[in-house]
């Protein structure tokens, strides 16, 4: 049965969390570049492991009279992948360059090709674009025949437009973004009339479009920001259990705060989330409501906020449900902070937060928000000495309905995918940080965590592809004045699971060398996963082996 959509356009509601206000950006500094440069690039090697937690959450920032650009509550480029680390020394600009570019190609039909820039257009009107485009095109092992070979593609492309006017009072943002991700699934272990789904190829397209108006801080009794615009998601191809179509969204994001003293705020977050669906897509429409209303105190020695997430859905799991929000800091010795946090909320499971949990995913139906009640943390976080620092944490979470990837198959199921399931998940963690750092001549990085998982009786194997003990390393040195190397390892252990045993850790290690010409020309290659290990991430599908990628990179 088909299911046409209503859409619902109104003022919504936000977490805090989710909002970033834009920051002044008087004259040029080192700290800025990287943003303005690649408009707020975060890149993550591609295959790298994530961990499934909720968003860090975060207080407020509120606008000043001069505007960056670059910063909104906009997410600029709805993918987080990027197949390289962007190899740049932007803390020897002596000027913030308004373009980047960058292309690389590697083995096994790798490539990474990025291009943006930021046009100052007068002295309140600034527009910024961005192009990319990247994936692989190479043989990947086949788990489920026997590891054999089989023909792997994903690509991805993306195009961002962003324009900002900043009037006295206010600042007013308009934009949009659209992608194309095209890629194919694991071959089926049998050909199966039973699915139209047969083929392996899928096709997704993401659009959006957004305004925003955002206040200038101290020119309003008050200080707000708030961005509402239309999203969508569409499926080509079906897939079982869920068929094709598209999702489409109506997301409004916003804060209202004001200051009590110089030392107290007050405010509220909110978030609002309409969806529906089309075509085959057997979902139910729903509303999600999120506030976080929040008090806060800073000190030179103090830090902090006492607040609660309310959130109201109406279908797919209706109902009220409350978190808390509470984080206090304390600051002693100068360098040394001690911190607690009690904390929580819900995550909307839509389209695309699932294609970053994995694109390959399949749904047995809809799937529903997640829902932490609580997310407590300790710890401590010192930087003793200039250029030394480290951190110390241990927590305990709760989450209802938290996201697990199973590769293992239904037995009625002939075709390979990673299922995506949902179950009540505990887990217990402590971390340990360190990161030295001195001048530009070295950078090195140690961090070990461990988590204890725990699910209900009879669902264990969901832990399977969840990690158990994880260590980081990275380390980037200066050879000569032009010349640098960098390190990068992981190694992931895994729970052994009782019937299944343990799956393969994650063990990969990455080096690379970057040349610097003329300041504004670099030069780069990159050796990943060293060891050539083959082993499934967390979203139950398998990385590249051994690969190579070198490139250019600009800026202008």
């Amino acid at each position: 049965m088909k299911l046409t959509g209503i859409l619902i356009i109104g003022t919504g509601l936000l977490t805090v969390q989710n909002v970033r206000a834009q920051k002044v950006n008087e004259k040029d500094s080192v700290l800025n570049r990287t943003i303005v440069v690649e408009n707020q690039y975060n890149p993550e090697v591609m295959d790298a492991f994530k961990i499934n937690v909720l968003p860090e959450v975060a207080e407020p920032a509120v606008t000043k009279y001069e505007i960056d650009y670059a910063t909104s509550p906009h997410a600029f480029g709805s993918w987080k992948y990027q197949p390289m680390k962007a190899m740049l020394r932007e803390q020897r600009q002596t000027a913030a360059p308004r373009g980047y570019a960058r292309a690389a190609y590697g083995n096994m039909g790798n490539i990474d090709l990025k291009g943006s820039y930021l046009w100052d257009i007068s002295k309140n009107d600034r527009l910024g674009v961005m192009v990319s485009m990247y994936g692989r095109n190479g043989d990947l092992p086949d788990f489920s025949t026997d590891k054999s070979d089989w023909k792997s593609r994903f690509y991805r492309t993306d195009a961002s437009l962003d324009y900002r006017h900043g009037f006295r009072n206010v600042s007013l943002s308009l934009g949009g973004s659209f992608a194309s991700q095209v890629f194919n699934y694991m071959p089926s272990m049998e050909t199966s009339p039973s699915y139209t789904a047969g083929n392996d190829r899928q096709h997704y397209t993401l659009g959006e479009g957004y305004v925003g108006v955002t206040s200038v801080q101290g020119r309003l009794p008050v200080d707000f920001a708030v961005q509402t615009g239309f999203r969508r998601f569409d499926r080509k191809y079906e897939i079982p259990f869920l068929g094709s179509g598209a999702e489409n969204a109506v997301h409004t994001t916003g804060y209202l705060a004001g200051a009590v003293n110089e030392t107290q705020q007050v405010g509220i977050g909110f978030d609002m989330d309409n969806l529906f669906y089309a075509s085959s897509l057997m979902m139910k429409d729903f509303t999600l409501v999120q506030l976080n209303p929040y008090y806060t105190l800073k000190t030179e020695e103090v830090s902090l906020r006492v607040g609660a997430h309310v959130d109201l859905q109406t279908a797919n799991g209706s109902g009220v449900k409350w978190a808390p929000d509470v984080k206090l800091g304390y600051t002693f010795a100068s360098s040394y902070t001690l911190f607690l946090q009690a904390t929580g909320g819900t995550r909307l499971n839509d389209f695309r937060q699932l294609n970053g949990f994995s694109p390959y995913g399949m749904q047995y139906g809809q799937l529903k928000t997640s829902y932490t009640p609580l997310d407590a943390r300790i710890g401590l976080k010192a930087s003793p000495v200039t250029g030394f620092g480290f951190k110390i944490e241990g927590g305990y979470r709760i989450t209802k309905d938290e996201l697990f990837a199973s590769p293992s198959l239904p037995e009625d199921c002939s075709l390979v995918y990673s299922p995506i399931l949902q179950e009540k998940a505990k887990v217990a963690f402590g971390t340990l940080t360190f990161d030295y750092s001195y001048q530009d001549w070295i950078d090195l990085s140690l961090a070990g965590s461990y988590y204890s998982w725990n699910v209900d009786d009879g669902v264990e194997p969901l832990l399977w592809l969840k990690p158990q003990v994880a260590v980081d390393f990275g380390a980037r040195a200066k050879i000569a004045d032009p010349l640098h190397v960098t390190l990068d390892y992981r190694y992931e252990g895994r729970k052994d699971i009782t019937g299944i045993g343990k799956a393969d850790p994650v063990n990969n290690l990455c080096v690379g060398a970057e040349y610097e010409l003329f300041k504004r020309l670099n030069v780069f290659a990159r050796l990943n996963n060293l060891l050539n290990r083959n082993y499934l991430t967390e979203s139950g599908y398998p990385t590249q082996g051994f690969y190579v990628m070198a490139g250019l990179g600009c800026r202008f």
